[in-house]
């Protein structure tokens, strides 16, 4: 049950992370209004190539590569995008930590 909660910890941080990455790329004056793919390509192509052979190749799922990551991230504006990764991270973290709640059995009160 700990562990549960630990990953959806790390979940949490990891989704406000990534916001404040979205909000010092914003702030400092990057055209957020591009597509995300665009702006990862021009700010590191080596990272970009290496996440589509680990989903493709390694975790043998190209399809979700093809028909969920590129148009849903990708092909997005790069504000758009941040929120997405931020929102799906900050609902899994709760959800694991929701699971790894200890559960409380209630008692009756007869007695």
């Amino acid at each position: 049950m700990i562990v549960l909660r630990i990953i959806g910890r790390l979940l949490i941080i990891l989704a406000t992370i990534t916001l404040l990455g979205g909000l010092v790329i914003w702030l400092f004056g990057a055209d957020v209004t591009r597509p995300a793919g665009a702006a990862w390509y021009e700010a590191h192509v080596t990272s970009l190539n290496f996440s589509q052979v680990i989903v493709q190749r390694h975790l043998h799922i190209p399809a979700f590569w093809d028909s969920v990551i590129v148009p849903h991230l990708l092909a997005r504006p790069v504000w758009e995008a941040v929120i997405i990764i931020f929102v799906v991270l900050l609902i899994m973290g709760g959800l694991f930590v929701r699971l790894g709640r200890q559960r409380h059995l209630r008692r009756s009160g007869l007695g």
